[in-house]
């Protein structure tokens, strides 16, 4: 059962509030009258925090994926790393915080396609590019990653889906402490920074430029 607080409810405890119905129920709440029935709070409290049900799941993943950001760049060794170390050191520390969301996340990331949209990961989605976008310029600058300017705008969206692919593969994952995890993720940056530092993705994209149709 969801704990009833007798003080006023905050932002956060109704977030918590809010993956502790996620996990009981198996589905998002049907409504802010019913979510706030459970809660045992009136519908002009949830509106003085949040504007929709959608905004609380929005701060859900938001927070979580923050929170590991900020972890991970206040570390004392963090300022050494090079680039690759930062992306790698990210996906550990993400994998080991997810463990405290696996329930929630098998209930919703399940459904959303690493190439499909969602609004409630619109915050999900730009703090972790905005992370990349901190990486890769540390990357130019060390020459892990070269620069190809136009083509660099597409580096942090790159990115993301190899993070997605992380996510999607973790919840898979039936290894013991889900170590096959932190071996996929290993494997998987170290090919991207390959391919960032090689002339391949330049070649890719020569080809892919020969084989579309040119207008007369």
């Amino acid at each position: 059962m969801i704990k009833k607080s007798k003080s006023s409810p905050t932002p956060q405890s109704i977030i918590h509030a809010y993956q502790d119905y996620l996990n009981e129920h198996g589905k998002a709440p049907e409504s802010v009258a019913k979510f706030c029935k459970s809660l045992k709070i009136t519908e002009r409290t949830f509106f003085q925090h949040f504007p929709t049900l959608e905004a609380v799941e929005t701060h859900l993943w938001g927070n979580m994926i923050g929170e590991v950001i900020q972890s991970v760049e206040s570390g004392k060794e963090f300022s050494n790393f090079n680039a690759e170390q930062r992306l790698l050191v990210f996906g550990f520390a993400f994998l080991e915080k997810s463990l405290d969301y696996r329930s929630t996340m098998l209930l919703r990331f399940k459904k959303i396609s690493p190439f499909g949209g969602s609004c409630s990961l619109d915050t999900f989605s730009d703090h972790f590019k905005d992370f990349s976008e901190r990486i890769i310029e540390h990357g130019k600058k060390s020459g892990e990653i070269a620069n190809r300017g136009k083509l660099l705008p597409l580096y942090k969206e790159g990115l993301y889906l190899l993070f997605r692919g992380l996510i999607d593969f973790n919840l898979r994952d039936k290894s013991s402490g889900f170590e096959r995890s932190d071996a996929y993720w290993e494997k998987s940056v170290k090919l991207c920074f390959d391919l960032m530092k090689s002339q391949a993705i330049d070649s890719a994209f020569d080809l892919a430029k020969f084989l579309i149709p040119q207008k007369a």
